[in-house]
């Protein structure tokens, strides 16, 4: 009798967790009735009950996605897990807890690669819902893949991330905003910008010279009281003009093996081409760091241009009038170029294959386009048509992009590097002292990175 009821409670155990695969993954594997995909992230919240769309193309995108979720019966929320600073701790937390509450991760490029190189992450390329080769959308049904992305986070053959879409399809892409009035104001025309972009006459020669022009006083007080540009967060700033000279901060050999390439002639020159711009008083500066301070000064009218962050645009209200052109190319490049991020998202690798499926499978329906004008999503948020049919459109060519490779070394001391040249970029140190000083700790960042 006692064997009987131990057979009855492994019959009974064995169906419940048959019982749960089947709420999580469906009969049949890939059937998502009943799934409740979360997906966590440091900077987004989307739940198709309360998300309100700030677009025509996100209204359609909205009406998709609770179709989809009608249709298929399952659920799909992204949430704020938490802010940058605690997110991979957190991050790396839940997955060795075994927490599977969460199916998915946004993730930086240097989060993705700790996490890999700790083993958390389900090499996602040994399913085959997913083509990671795949370089075209089809409506309602699957997004491309970001082909940029795509070949960073392979390793061995396996991928273990990915995003969808054009490379560099982020909006963390460095821009020169600009205030067409300013130029109206000084001769140069409201189109000025554009017109240089578009001719491949965007050169830090005619960037001074747009400087000199935008930096004055407009009171006639003996005081400049417009410059040019801000200085406080300089990150945008420099990465504009390194990855515009053709430079980079670290690049990657044939054996994919981190190279310190921040003593290289292009970088070298960007430094100095900052410091000039500082040193003859067409940069505003202030003695303490105040981060959004730039944006705050070019919104106000106190400065005509700003290097920011692509999402910046995304800032701009009805009553605030700027435009954005890509940052000027310097000596050593023949053409613009801008750096290109690479993120994207992974699944831990807590997960079955028949989870990762079904996970991968609703992914891919909640990033299917709602159209093929790629460019709909980012008209909203310009106030020239020009902005987006060529600024945003350059910015997501190959030809225009170089990968940043700092992005993808873990520890990089990008940020300090850059805060420490920017407090002393009034001459106190030449670009090379500056360069030399931080040696150590990038080579012990790219040393790391490469074991």
């Amino acid at each position: 009798m006692l064997l009987g009821r131990n057979k009855i409670g492994i019959f009974l155990l064995a169906f419940l967790l048959v019982f749960s695969l089947v709420v999580f993954t469906g009969c049949g594997g890939t059937n998502l009735k009943g799934a409740n995909i979360k997906v966590a992230s440091w900077w987004q919240t989307y739940n198709v009950n309360t998300y309100e769309p700030r677009s025509e193309s996100e209204e359609q995108e909205l009406e998709q996605r609770r179709r989809l979720l009608r249709e298929h019966d399952f659920s799909y929320e992204v949430f704020e897990l938490s802010d940058w600073d605690n997110y991979l701790p957190l991050v790396a937390s839940n997955i060795m807890s075994n927490n599977k509450d969460i199916h998915m991760y946004q993730l930086s490029a240097s989060h993705i690669m700790i996490l890999f190189k700790q083993g958390l992450l389900y090499p996602v390329s040994d399913s085959k819902i997913i083509d990671f080769n795949n370089r075209k959308d089809i409506i309602g049904e699957k997004a491309m893949i970001n082909g940029l992305a795509h070949e960073a986070f392979t390793f061995g053959g396996k991928t273990y991330a990915w995003s969808y879409g054009l490379p560099n399809n982020g909006w963390g892409t460095s821009m020169l905003f600009f205030n067409p009035q300013h130029l109206e104001e000084v001769g140069l025309g409201r189109e000025y910008l554009y017109d240089l972009q578009r001719d491949n006459n965007w050169t830090w020669d005619t960037f001074y010279e747009v400087c000199k022009r935008l930096t004055r006083d407009t009171t006639g007080n003996g005081v400049i009281d417009t410059y040019a540009l801000p200085i406080d967060d300089a990150r945008e700033f420099i990465m504009g003009l390194i990855f515009g000279n053709g430079g980079n901060l670290v690049t990657f050999d044939e054996q994919g093996r981190a190279v310190n390439s921040a003593n290289s002639p292009a970088v070298l020159d960007a430094l100095q081409f900052f410091n000039r711009l500082i040193t003859e008083g067409l940069v505003a500066t202030q003695p303490t760091y105040d981060w959004g301070w730039n944006w705050s000064a070019f919104v106000d009218g106190r400065v005509a241009m700003t290097f920011d962050p692509e999402w910046r645009k995304g800032q701009m209200n009805d009553n605030f009038e700027a435009g954005y052109v890509l940052p000027p190319r310097g000596p050593r490049s023949q053409n613009i170029r801008v750096g290109a991020g690479v993120g994207g998202a992974a699944i831990p690798n807590i997960f079955s294959p028949a989870e990762v499926d079904v996970i991968l499978k609703a992914d891919q329906l909640w990033s299917a386009p709602v159209s093929d004008d790629w460019l709909q999503g980012h008209y909203w948020a310009s106030r020239n048509i020009r902005d987006v049919t060529e600024t945003v459109v350059m910015s997501r060519d190959p030809r225009y992009l170089t990968l940043a490779g700092f992005d993808l070394v873990p520890g990089y001391p990008f940020g300090d590097f850059i805060g420490d040249f920017r407090a002393d970029g009034l001459g106190i140190v030449t670009p090379a002292q500056h360069i030399e000083s931080w040696m150590p700790r990038i080579n012990a960042a790219i040393e790391d990175f490469n074991r």
